[in-house]
């Protein structure tokens, strides 16, 4: 038990904090066996020696100097300052382990001493033959550089949170690259880890080339339209709860139903709408005709071309017998396509939309089956459908001229790149994907990590293929993976399952993000690892405190003044809270801001 050279003794004991009265702060640095121990105040860690096999670790988190008498009665007169530490219990050692929260308490009196050299290697201390990395310095032992499990660290979803500038992106391309020196070092193969990181601001590049798939989504590759799920669509198109939904829903089952039946089931439908239209809605005669003929002209079918000549453009109706011929005309017409009685037409598209799936190959199609649906619900009189869904079709407008030759172009040799790319045979699978706005990020992000979720979903159920384990980087994820407080209606479903559910199947994610309070709360809640750099946002804070069980008050306030390249680290992975300075720039520039006196030109 270590005899001599404490910084003071205790004076307090809380269950939370023991407060240290230092007589003499000069005396607080010392050489102690070789070895120089400074007391760098706030976050430096002190032991308390219960007995000679048991210690107590606290650590400092705050300072203060307060006026005392002299105890002489000669010098009644006189005061003398003594200052007063107070700090957090962070763990005991124990027949020379350390293990993190303490089940007894020091005394009053106790001498308190700078935790050692071999007690700091014991609370930072890897199992030996465990792949492990170092992020960097402690801030308050610049000498000391704690490592960390990997399979700690990548067996649990981890948030890197800080606002912009303070240096998450430095911070995710060291760990990267530490991994990648750990597995080298440990004789294991990197092209096994499948890292897929979604690359939002192009800062990730500088990843090794032998160690990664590089794939540019707007320019490379491009998803088959046929396997988008209910879900991705709704992402896709994020139509409005409450009438939107249904009416996308029937029209990409509508569409499917034209793939399938090539043109004779829209031709029968819109016959059938026209002659609905006809007999049923009430409204301005020439702009019921101009609408009527706009359905049917297109039919290839003579009777139907022969009496539309009799449909009078100027009034808009027929004269004599000719609209019984009309009305005669167009059911024959959908009696002989859809092989049964017109009056039954009606419950036969109930029932065809009813058995028809989503699946759908061209965009144009869904467009079609979009017209069908509200032509079908024209024609029952429901004249506010079209009008209720214009910014669903102005969204499905903006995917056809947006991404028909690209993401969904059906050029076979994108699509093979696509699937080419979603083996993942190298370590880091880095999608580009700066060109996509925060909607398609969100569909783009859940439909591959559905993908890889299912995949492992069932090789686990069967048992049948070799284990593997997924890591997703979600840069920026506030921006996709957020509350649904909106009344466009969006699925983070896909986010929230693997943030539940993900760990028996080998699915992982980290989100770096610069506004955790605008990010899903269920996804957050479920991280149990977190790298936290500054963040000054009340409204970040307080949903910080709300989801992570590991951070205290006091560490809450100090995110707020964290330097640039600082961070706390806290969670399953790390033995105690501790707060870090990282050094990446060399994996790659921080994101810096362009300086006007930099930029702007100068006089000639």
């Amino acid at each position: 038990m270590q005899t001599q050279n404490s910084i003071g003794v205790i004076s307090k004991v809380f269950t939370n904090k023991i407060v240290i009265e230092v007589s003499d702060t000069n005396k607080i640095n010392y050489n102690y066996l070789g070895d120089l121990y400074i007391c760098e105040g706030i976050n430096s860690f002190v032991t308390i020696y219960k007995s000679l096999y048991q210690k107590f670790i606290y650590q400092i988190i705050n300072l203060a100097e307060i006026e005392k008498p002299f105890d002489s009665l000669e010098d009644e007169s006189k005061f003398h300052n003594k200052a007063y530490f107070e700090a957090i219990p962070i763990g005991e050692i124990k027949e020379n382990s350390f293990r993190f929260g303490l089940s007894k308490f020091p005394m009053i009196g106790n001498e308190v001493y700078l935790t050692n050299t071999l007690d700091m290697n014991l609370i930072f201390k890897v199992e030996d033959n465990v792949p492990s990395l170092s992020l960097g310095l402690l801030a308050s032992h610049e000498f000391f550089s704690p490592k960390f499990s990997i399979d700690k660290l990548l067996t649990n979803h981890m948030c890197i949170l800080g606002n912009t500038g303070s240096g998450k992106s430095t911070t995710v391309r060291k760990l990267l690259n530490e991994i990648i020196y750990s597995t080298a070092e440990f004789q294991l193969n990197i092209n096994s880890a499948n890292f897929i990181i979604f690359d939002v601001h192009d800062e990730y590049d500088n990843l090794p080339n032998d160690f990664t798939t590089i794939a540019d989504v707007l320019r490379e590759i491009s998803i088959p339209l046929d396997t988008l799920s209910p879900e991705d669509w709704i992402n896709l198109v994020q139509p409005a709860n409450a009438v939107q939904l249904p009416v996308l829903m029937n029209g990409l089952r509508l569409a499917n139903l034209i793939e399938n039946n090539e043109s004779s089931i829209c031709n029968w439908i819109k016959a059938y709408c026209a002659l609905e239209l006809y007999n049923n809605v009430q409204t301005e005669v020439v702009g019921k005709r101009t609408k009527i003929i706009s359905l049917l002209q297109d039919i290839n079918d003579h009777d139907i071309k022969s009496i539309l000549k009799q449909y009078n453009s100027q009034y808009g109706n027929f004269i004599g017998a000719n609209e019984q011929v009309f009305i005669e005309t167009i059911k024959k017409y959908v009696s002989t396509q859809s092989n049964n009685d017109y009056e039954n037409c009606k419950e036969l598209i109930y029932s065809l939309i009813e058995n028809s799936n989503s699946r759908v190959t061209h965009l144009r199609n869904l467009e079609l089956g979009m017209e069908l649906t509200f032509l079908f619900e024209e024609s029952k009189g429901n004249t506010q459908a079209r009008s209720y869904c214009l910014t669903l079709m102005t969204r499905i407008s903006n995917l056809i001229a947006s991404y028909s030759k690209s993401l969904f172009d059906n050029n076979e040799t994108k699509i093979n790149k696509f699937y080419e790319v979603c083996n993942f045979e190298k370590g880091f699978t880095l999608f580009k994907v700066s060109s996509l706005d925060d909607k398609d990020l969100l569909f783009f992000t859940s439909y591959v990590l559905k993908i890889i979720y299912n995949k492992q979903k069932e090789q686990r159920q069967s048992r049948v293929g070799a284990n593997s384990l997924y890591h997703f980087i979600f840069d920026e994820a506030h921006k996709y993976i957020t509350e649904g407080e909106s009344d466009v209606l969006k699925s983070i479903k896909a986010f929230e399952q693997i943030a539940k559910e993900g760990r028996k199947f080998g699915v992982f994610m980290i989100l770096a993000s610069q506004r955790p309070g605008e990010l899903s709360k269920t996804v957050l809640s479920q991280c149990n690892n977190f790298i936290l750099h500054r963040i000054r946002s009340n409204v970040d804070l307080d949903q910080m405190r709300r989801s992570i069980p590991y951070i205290s008050d006091s560490q809450l306030q100090r995110i707020s003044y964290l330097t640039t390249g600082s961070a706390l680290l806290v969670g399953e992975a790390f033995t105690v809270p501790m707060e870090l300075i990282i050094k990446g720039e060399e994996y790659g520039n921080p994101s810096n801001t362009l300086l006007p006196s930099n930029v702007w030109s100068k006089v000639n």
